[in-house]
């Protein structure tokens, strides 16, 4: 199954995309809403995942333009924003579900599973069998007979690609779309070898019957399932080296990912401070009356990806804040007349929001840093305060601020 991603932060866009490749899908990832809405047009994807805050065209717009075009491909909606208006406004523009970003991905695979069922050709269980050939998407195994059979990844896939479109001729090049990303596409011959590999398979687990028909000069598809299917016991399983999807906990998709995952926390842990410190210093600019089109929205940016990233490792509180900072500045910058005060009270709103708020709040202490043991105090901006607060919830470091 093949899924087009669109989604503008690099570390979201990794560890989604690590987790629906150890899940057996092949995944384009873009960055923008314009190349997303051209990617869907032009290539047959089986789901859309859009993300809501894009670059140069909102997933609101293109899941909007997509459905206008008669494009029938499942979109669910991945953001950050929990909001009601943000979940109506995706469903009111076709998409099909949404899902919350978190580094939790169970929910994710699971709406995913169920659009993919929906699209599947009479396809509702969430087992798709042929006969006693049995293939669990939630579990990422294929059995016969309730034997194991032990597929490499592509086997699967193009397993998996086949019972879900039991009644549909497949050509090599429909299978290349289906089964490989934009940029790794191989030769049609590539699918020839893949075909003849998976009837080996079944046919080493014990299958007596080939459940692909080849359709000469046009492509393949799955045969009628017979009436009695003979069953021969054995124990060859293929050639060594094969793996089994979810045969052993060695194997499972989750094993796989946690080296992925921890490598990208780490990234993510990296850029915070540095995130932090570029908001803080564009609010300090803003002050000074650098209020251009170009800084508010990259602002903007920043505390999108900001906001974006502290709800998908798990910081809800933080992801919270940054989410009001955001929606309060993108609320300005679509009003006439507002400037660099309007973006303090962007700010201050986004304090307001935050629990046992004080109006008069304006120096910071770091508790240990002074000389035996005194309080370091400073002033500090709003911004500033929201900085090291953000940073206070995702670190566990202690700040207290005094009127």
């Amino acid at each position: 199954m093949k899924i087009l991603f669109v989604e503008d932060d690099d570390l979201t866009s990794e560890v989604v995309s690590a987790t629906l490749g150890a899940h057996h899908y092949a995944v384009d990832v873009v960055r923008d809403g314009e190349t997303g809405l051209e990617m869907a047009t032009q290539w047959n994807y089986d789901l859309i995942l859009l993300d809501v805050l894009l670059p140069k065209l909102n997933g609101i717009e293109v899941c909007r333009k997509l459905r206008s075009r008669a494009c029938q491909t499942p979109i669910l909606v991945l953001t950050h924003k929990g909001s009601s208006e943000d979940i109506i406004a995706g469903l009111d523009a076709g998409a099909d579900d949404y899902v919350i970003k978190s580094i939790d991905t169970s929910q994710l695979l699971a709406r995913v599973r169920a659009l993919l069922r929906r699209r599947g050709e009479g396809v509702a269980s969430p087992l798709l069998t042929w006969g006693q050939l049995h293939l669990d998407p939630a579990a990422a195994l294929v059995t016969w007979d309730e034997t194991v059979v032990p597929c490499r990844p592509k086997e699967y896939t193009l397993l998996e690609l086949f019972l879900r479109h039991p009644h549909r001729l497949l050509s090599r090049t429909c299978i290349i779309d289906h089964l490989w990303p934009f940029d790794d596409a191989p030769v049609e011959g590539s699918v020839t070898t893949l075909i003849k590999d998976l009837r080996r398979r079944l046919k080493a687990a014990g299958m007596t019957q080939d459940p692909i028909e080849t359709v000469y000069g046009l492509g393949y598809r799955l045969k009628p399932v017979p009436d009695a299917e003979p069953q021969v016991d054995q124990t060859d399983h293929g050639p060594e080296g094969a793996s089994s999807p979810g045969a052993t906990a060695k194997d499972s998709p989750e094993q796989r990912l946690q080296g992925v995952i921890q490598q990208v926390e780490v990234k993510f842990r990296a850029s915070l401070d540095q995130r932090l410190a570029v908001l803080t210093a564009m609010e300090q600019g803003f002050q000074a009356g650098d209020w251009s089109l170009h800084h508010q929205q990259t602002a903007l940016d920043h505390i999108h990806k900001l906001a974006g990233g502290l709800g998908t490792f798990g910081h809800g509180n933080a992801s919270a804040v940054a989410e009001a900072l955001e929606q309060s500045l993108n609320q300005q910058i679509n009003q006439e007349n507002s400037g660099p005060t309007s973006f303090r009270n962007c700010w201050g709103s986004c304090r307001r929001s935050w629990p046992d708020y004080h109006p008069r709040r304006r120096r910071l202490s770091q508790r240990g840093e002074g000389k035996k043991g005194k309080c370091c105090l400073r002033s500090v901006s709003e911004g500033e305060v929201l900085s090291v607060e953000l940073g206070e919830l995702v670190w566990g470091l202690r700040f207290t601020v005094h009127g």
